[in-house]
């Protein structure tokens, strides 16, 4: 049995699409949760990204998080990401839907279910004629578009965000054109963008985008208000694997390697 250990909680990752990697563990950690009060996972796989918001929004004072629900499309995900929840300390308020996004946001409006101030997703993003496709059937859902096209997504999140919620996605650099159309399609825009990448000598191939109602009265997209980039790895420093100060910072909670402030 595969299990990642982290301080307050462990994943297990044993039939899930997609493993745990330091790209998914800094996109959680990054996201800001202070005054959020209902979140959505889309896609939640083995539950990482919805353990980590339960984590932060504990730590937090006064408490103001009321639910968690982790939306998962495959059976055998949504048991793990369940059996992870019950595991954490945060049981209470993690919710699993083992249902598609999509039927999941027509049930919403037909029964005007409370929308979201924060929904998160790490989306597939491999088209259905990708040459990376997986002979693994989870891994395969997890990671291409078959099941949950960028058109499907941007109309998920603009009907289950509130007026003031906000997005966040994890998805590739290459794509960041192609998905701003679909956002700005549904009055959605991207409102900041962090560039992730290895280190200083390598080029980006990930981003967390930040995702807001952001078209003006005239339909045209708003100005990305911030822009920049994170590197992961301080290739300057002699220890290996040494993470730079900035995400040491932001994943000192979480890591075991840095308990006790180490």
């Amino acid at each position: 049995m595969s299990i990642f250990k982290l301080q307050q909680f462990s994943v297990k990752q044993t039939v899930s699409g997609m493993k745990i990697c330091s790209d998914s563990l800094l996109f959680g950690a990054l996201i800001p949760v202070g005054g959020v009060k209902r979140i959505l996972d889309i896609g939640t796989g083995t539950g990482l990204l919805s353990l980590m918001q339960a984590q932060k929004c504990s730590a937090l004072s006064p408490k103001t998080l009321e639910l968690i629900t982790a939306v998962e499309i495959t059976a055998e995900g949504a048991a793990e990401a369940k059996d992870n929840f019950c595991a954490s300390p945060w049981g209470s308020l993690l919710n699993v839907v083992h249902q598609d996004i999509q039927s999941f946001t027509e049930q919403a409006v037909i029964n005007n279910s409370a929308q979201y101030d924060l929904i998160i997703c790490n989306p597939p993003f491999f088209s259905h004629h990708s040459p990376t496709q997986s002979s693994n059937a989870l891994r395969h859902i997890a990671r291409h578009t078959d099941y949950l096209s960028f058109s499907d997504l941007s109309h998920s999140l603009a009907t289950l965000l509130t007026k003031n919620g906000v997005g966040y996605l994890l998805v590739p650099v290459s794509i960041k054109q192609e998905i701003r159309q679909y956002l700005n399609h549904v009055g959605l825009d991207i409102s900041a963008v962090i560039n992730i990448t290895e280190s200083k000598q390598h080029v980006a191939k990930v981003m967390v985008l930040k995702v807001e109602f952001g078209i003006d009265t005239e339909g045209a997209p708003s100005k990305i208000d911030l822009e920049k980039t994170l590197c992961k790895f301080d290739l300057d420093n002699p220890s290996k694997n040494s993470h730079t100060h900035t995400v040491q910072q932001h994943l000192s909670p979480f890591l075991l390697r840095y308990k006790n402030g180490k």
